[in-house]
């Protein structure tokens, strides 16, 4: 049956007031959902400047940080049991990651860059790894799966220093085989998460850093697809310096990742502080006219607020959220954290920080939206 023009004109009319509604509809809903601070903040017992954070399972959280101090929660934070691990009490713990409910690996930064394992749930740690070397910083810990694991430091010798664990992190011997970078080229140590393993074979490390003085006008993230057997490197739009470049990288999918960064001295600029690439990180842009993360970032996550798929990205001055893949921020919060992470079911948030500060993403019950 034909519509007649003026059907045609009516029916135009109609379908373009539905449009409307359902955008005025969502953007209403995106704002109740935004409307309050999402973040519980929770004071441990402790002091320690927490970066490392592993969030295990809905019930079960790691923290670790400074004076040798590893936190963690197995009733979904309403108690920590929190110890200083003995002969660690000057180590740095930037990263941590449980295997299992009861082994658990946790890596310090720094000279001697030590690296201990629990395999009793965090009652007893030994040192499986020890380095002296003056040159040594290490960056990130990532596992992919309950065997293999890598970590990663800042380049000794023109290469990222690399370690490879394949029997759980009880032992770890280093790689010949890694990124050759520029100079003054490194990793930034502010989360754990400059480095992210994902597919069980695909691993992701975002540099940053200069030479003193030195300013260049991209980033670049080392990739491999194959474990760490062959590498390439991709150019991001993301300005580096001493203290510039990436920070933190994140993957929704195979094709769709974000980056997060900027200066870590400048809170609250949101100049050059994320990239996002819809290709697998063969190619990152900066997406035109999209809203940036308010400020410095040094971590950032897949995520779930109010049963909405979402990305949370946090630094020392703020938190920010993203509806669309990493591609447009908004702020959500005031607060300020190093490292943020979702449980693997999306279902409960946590943050740590400074001065022993741990956060709780609050997320009300479905039927209250």
């Amino acid at each position: 049956m034909k519509t007649k023009p003026v059907d045609k004109f009516l029916l135009i009319i109609t379908i373009s007031a539905f449009i409307c509604g359902f955008t005025k509809a969502n953007e209403r809903q995106e704002t109740k959902n935004l409307a309050a601070d999402p973040w519980k903040v929770i004071q441990l017992n402790t002091k320690a400047s927490l970066r490392g954070l592993h969030v295990f399972s809905e019930s079960t959280i790691w923290a670790s940080g400074t004076g040798g101090t590893i936190a963690h929660s197995t009733n979904a934070g309403k108690t920590w049991d929190i110890c200083v691990i003995p002969g660690a009490e000057e180590l740095d713990f930037r990263d941590i990651h449980a295997i299992s409910s009861q082994t658990i690996v946790a890596m310090t930064s720094g000279t001697p860059a030590c690296v201990y394992r629990s395999t009793d749930g965090g009652s007893n740690w030994r040192r499986v790894y020890e380095n002296k070397d003056e040159k040594i910083f290490l960056d990130a810990l990532s596992f992919f799966n309950q065997k293999e694991g890598i970590i990663m430091g800042d380049p000794i010798d023109g290469k990222i220093f690399l370690l490879k664990t394949s029997d759980g992190g009880n032992s770890w011997k280093p790689t010949d085989n890694s990124p050759e970078t520029l100079p003054g080229e490194a990793g930034f140590a502010a989360s754990g998460t400059n480095m992210i393993t994902t597919a069980d074979s695909n691993i992701f490390i975002a540099l940053g850093g200069a030479l003193k003085d030195e300013v260049s006008e991209t980033s670049r993230i080392a990739i491999s697809r194959d474990a760490g057997k062959q590498w390439a490197m991709a150019n991001v739009p993301i300005p580096r310096d001493p203290s510039s470049g990436m920070f933190s990288v994140c993957f929704f999918n195979q094709k769709c990742g974000v980056v997060v960064g900027g200066n870590y001295t400048l809170a609250d600029n949101e100049t050059h502080n994320y990239a996002v690439s819809s290709d697998g990180g063969i190619t990152w842009i900066i997406p035109k006219g999209a809203k940036p993360p308010s400020g410095y970032r040094s971590c950032v996550t897949r995520a779930r607020h109010r049963g909405l798929p979402c990305a949370v990205t946090v630094g020392p001055g703020g938190t920010d959220i993203s509806f669309d893949l990493g591609h447009t921020w908004k702020r959500i919060s005031e607060t300020g954290f190093h490292s943020i992470q979702f449980s693997p079911k999306g279902n409960q948030g946590w943050a740590s920080g400074s001065d022993g500060r741990i956060g709780l993403w609050q997320q009300p019950d479905n039927k209250q939206k």
